[in-house]
């Protein structure tokens, strides 16, 4: 299992090192197309259960995890199958997407504000910090304060509702903030199931290798 820039869980089947009797009553070919099955079920599998892993407590939709990671698959002339997280800049998930809210109070000061319909603050009211569910069930502990909402040059793409949360730093600079990538959540899970991703490939290329030998000796 390896890593790159753009974080790969890559399963081949030089990892498997307890077939050795096996792979020698295998022919080439045999091994090959065993190889090919093993590996496919396997990456299927593990594609499956590191997204249900990512979203358990996390306040993304599957839909969106599979629209930043890339499952490739096995073949016979490439026997390596793997899946990606694009750690791309343009890959990053904004804080907009947990679910952002306006905190809305009471404008109290001068003339009352016209409101915002688009963010649905009502004319009087005024914008004094945002809500985000990053964990779900948990927007208590997504208080941004001093934060507002801004609408999105990408629109939805960006954003789950086309807002950005954005807060003025110490410099009085603004700055848009971010919340857990899935390139971040995908390394997280990634070291914690890669021992059950290999002993699952062990255990199912033997079974793919054991078929192959008993088809080659049925009459």
């Amino acid at each position: 299992m390896t890593k790159a820039r753009d974080y790969t869980l890559k399963i081949d089947a030089s990892q498997v090192v307890k077939l050795g009797e096996r792979l020698a009553q295998a022919s080439g070919e045999e091994i090959g197309r065993a190889s090919v099955t093993a590996l496919n079920e396997v990456v299927d599998r593990t594609y499956d259960l590191a997204r249900d892993r990512m979203i358990a407590g996390i306040n993304l939709s599957d839909d969106y995890l599979r629209r930043r990671m890339t499952l490739q698959r096995a073949t016979p002339g490439k026997p390596v199958a793997s899946i990606t997280a694009s750690g791309a800049r343009n890959a990053t998930t904004v804080l907009g997407r947990y679910d952002a809210k306006p905190v809305i109070v009471a404008n109290n000061k001068g003339r009352p504000g016209k409101g915002n319909k688009a963010l649905g603050i009502p004319s009087g009211q005024k914008q004094v910090g945002v809500t985000v569910e990053v964990t779900r069930g948990q927007t208590s502990d997504g208080f941004v304060p001093r934060g507002f909402l801004l609408p999105l040059n990408r629109g939805t793409e960006s954003g789950g509702n086309g807002f950005g949360v954005f807060a003025r730093s110490r410099d009085g600079k603004l700055r848009h903030r971010y919340g857990p990538s899935v390139y971040q959540l995908f390394a997280y899970q990634v070291e914690r199931i890669v021992n059950d991703v290999t002993d699952d490939l062990e255990d199912t290329l033997a079974a793919q290798v054991d078929l192959a030998l008993q088809k080659a000796i049925e009459p």
